[in-house]
């Protein structure tokens, strides 16, 4: 590969670029790291300074970077660090898999963790695991894994005697119970003898990783280089990152961004999304320390997005919060977050406060309590652009409430892939064809950005716009013709909710998401044109680089006689 110094004067030519909606170009001059001009091969090629590098394209599809919405890079970096079970499908697989990785591993003494566990993807029987599951991994070291949408725990004996719920702590427990029929102490679900089971939900899931011996510097440092390095591999230039979950972790993790940017230069645009799921009186503190939306930390590469707030849980364990009960477990409508008068609070000091929202709801009845929350601030132009991230279980009303107060939506159209197999059972049939509604969110004019929420889905954002344009698995491409194919999009759009969209919904829209003369020169290259491709077959086209502002900080493979 040439070695392209910092605003080296390039011209990348002999490529599809992709403009706008059916229109492309073929060549793209950049200097000091921006775009200069974009035009037909001939024009800017006669117009490329001397000096400038040559980049030939060979007639591949190059794209503006890909905008990730919302993903967790800290949680990408962690899944290298721990148990991962994704792709077991079985209890009996997770056993073995977990006692194998322990074997090899030998982990310190301390808390074992493991993550990205899926029961839906099970062969057969889809229960969650209990602690004598995972007392066949061991029973030495407390164990304790997270499934992988983050919202339900499982833990063995020994981390329950550690949270004070076996031994001592089992007595106090079982009495606290009315009857065996109780689902949740405190967000820890008792077996039918009225014991603990193991998985723990809310407060007890909070208290739980309380328990977690901090990470050093050095360590979150480590997980963020990382995840950075997954995201330009998949093509991803920006982030909407979802760090902070909670607050008093803000300056730890804001130090570790630092700390990278000491060792090597930033390659990845970064805005923080901070929440304040364990105490509201950190908003204060984000307010009285200038931590507010558009608050730069690093020029250019990191600063301060969204309040992130949590209306409910997930789809998978029945933690999102539903107006009815759930069709496969009439115990439960789900399990709020946090009180809906508390939300509502929240977002109105928050946006007094100059404050940009966006709230976590997937259930219909948190989406409508976040949506009432916004509708409250009673300013339809929704300057502060607050959005809602998920917005999975919906209907036309709730919708149509959303687009006539320009409540922008953050969704995971990967989420469908798995999700199709379950939403039915969970939501009916009627409620679920109008649910994962991308078709109707742009019929009606949302403002729909995309996202991986990664690591709970693949970094990899060709998956997220083959999921919104077929709307199948994409493991087994099922069914055939797509689950309630109205609310399919197209592949333009899909590109666009993935550049353009994200780059607005972070207030960047003049500066990223597009390829267009003043624009930063964050690009990425394809192997396959996926506007012309067959959609079932855009999983498998590959990055072949990556670029931000006008530097390659990834590249799969040269092209011959190129680089």
């Amino acid at each position: 590969m040439v070695n392209m110094k910092k605003n080296a004067k390039k011209i990348i030519y002999n490529a599809k670029v992709y403009l706008r909606r059916r229109e492309f170009a073929q060549a793209v001059l950049i200097e000091d790291g921006r775009i200069a001009a974009v035009g037909a091969d001939s024009e800017m090629l006669a117009h490329a300074p001397s000096d400038a590098v040559h980049i030939n394209a060979h007639g591949r599809l190059l794209l503006p970077g890909f905008y990730d919405s919302h993903l967790h890079l800290m949680g990408v970096g962690l899944m290298a660090h721990v148990i991962n079970f994704s792709g077991i499908s079985s209890l009996e697989g997770c056993v073995a898999y977990a006692r194998a990785e322990i074997a090899r591993k030998s982990p310190p003494p301390g808390i074992i963790r493991g993550d990205g566990l899926n029961q839906e993807n099970f062969i057969g029987e889809k229960h969650f695991p209990t602690r004598r599951d995972l007392d066949r991994i061991t029973t030495e070291q407390p164990l304790f894994i997270t499934r992988v949408c983050g919202h339900i725990g499982f833990c063995n004996s020994k981390m329950l005697e550690l949270l004070g719920l076996l031994g001592d702590g089992s007595e106090n427990a079982a009495s606290a119970a009315p009857s065996a029929s109780a689902v949740f102490l405190e967000g820890a679900e008792l077996d039918e003898n009225g014991e603990p089971s193991g998985i723990l939900r809310g407060p007890c899931l909070a208290q739980a990783r309380e328990m977690f011996p901090a990470a050093t510097e050095g360590l979150l440092g480590d997980n963020l280089v990382y995840a950075m390095r997954r995201a330009l591999e998949n093509g991803v230039t920006a982030v909407g990152s979802c760090d902070i979950i909670q607050a008093r972790a803000f300056s730890r993790v804001v130090a570790a961004y630092h700390s990278i940017y000491r060792r090597q230069k930033p390659n990845l645009r970064i805005t923080l999304q901070n929440g304040v799921a364990d105490d509201p009186k950190y908003l204060d503190d984000y307010i009285q320390n200038g931590h507010v939306t558009g608050a730069v930390l690093e020029e250019s590469y990191l600063k301060i997005g969204a309040l992130k707030l949590f209306a409910d849980g997930s789809l998978g364990s029945r933690t999102a919060c539903m107006r009815r009960a759930y069709h496969d477990d009439p115990g439960t409508q789900g399990v709020p977050e946090m009180d809906w008068a508390l939300l509502r609070g929240l977002i109105e000091k928050a946006h007094k406060h100059g404050m940009q929202v966006i709230v976590h709801a997937i259930g219909d009845a948190a989406l409508e309590e976040a949506i009432k929350g916004f509708e409250a601030l009673g300013d339809p132009r929704n300057p502060l652009r607050h959005g809602i991230v998920h917005c999975q279980i919906s209907d036309k009303t709730l919708l149509s409430r959303m687009a006539k107060s320009n409540i922008l939506a953050l969704v995971q159209p990967i989420f469908l892939s798995s999700d199709l197999y379950i939403v039915e059972s969970r939501v009916g049939a009627a409620l679920a064809s109008t649910s994962y509604a991308w078709g109707s969110m742009e019929r009606l004019g949302i403002r729909a950005s995309y996202g991986t929420d990664a690591p709970v889905e693949p970094l990899n954002p060709l998956l997220g716009i083959a999921c919104a344009v077929t709307r199948k698995d994409l493991s087994k491409q099922y069914p055939e013709n797509g689950f309630y194919p109205e609310e399919c999009v197209d592949v333009y759009t899909a590109v666009d909710n993935y550049t353009t969209a994200g780059a607005y919904a972070h207030f960047d829209e003049n500066r990223l998401g597009r390829i267009q003369a003043g624009y930063e020169a964050d690009m990425v290259l394809l192997d396959r044109d996926i506007f012309t491709i067959p959609p079932d077959e855009i999983p498998s086209a590959h990055v072949l680089w990556t670029m931000i502002s006008g530097e390659t900080v990834f590249e799969r493979q040269p092209a011959s006689g190129s680089f």
